[in-house]
């Protein structure tokens, strides 16, 4: 098998814009989460306080509905925002190892989604263990905003099935 040529700066600044430009997607999308949760929030909450913030005399059990209808959205949101940082995480990590070991070989060379990567003995798993989803939506960075909506939601749920 021939060996391939390694390859030059052109390629390796190519190749690093590419990996770039997937970063700053990843934290646009992230950030668009978020402002579409208040949004959506919002809208919902201004246009269906009535029955989101039922009284004594209301019908309890369409407020427990909406109250159940409001946390969907914040689950949904918060996984996708999750999801959108690790996967910038990822990518941050595949970063690392093109400007690190890109200059010792052409291997991977514009490969976005091989994330075990191999350069002579040495072998690197880019998917590091607290890079999930699931360590994500529990960060300290995404916790705190999405805790809030939702212990305030969960809290008119309960008040709403108690009263």
């Amino acid at each position: 098998m021939e060996k391939q040529p390694l390859p030059d700066r052109e390629q390796i600044h190519k190749e690093l814009d590419l990996i770039q430009a997937i970063v700053s997607r990843m934290a646009a999308n992230s950030f668009q989460v978020k402002a579409w949760l208040i949004g959506i929030l919002s809208a919902l909450i201004a246009f269906e306080k009535d029955a989101i913030f039922a009284e004594a005399g209301d019908d309890k059990w369409l407020a427990v509905k909406m109250n159940l209808f409001l946390l969907l959205p914040i689950l949904c949101f918060w996984y996708l925002d999750a999801f959108f940082l690790s996967t910038e995480r990822l990518y941050r990590e595949v970063y690392k190892w093109v400007v690190k070991y890109r200059s010792e070989t052409s291997s991977y060379l514009y490969d976005l989604n091989t994330f075990r990567r191999k350069v002579g003995e040495k072998d690197e798993m880019l998917l590091k263990p607290g890079n999930s989803v699931w360590d994500m939506m529990f960060s300290k960075t995404l916790l705190p905003f999405y805790l809030v909506p939702f212990v305030f939601v969960a809290g008119l749920l309960f008040y709403n099935l108690y009263r």
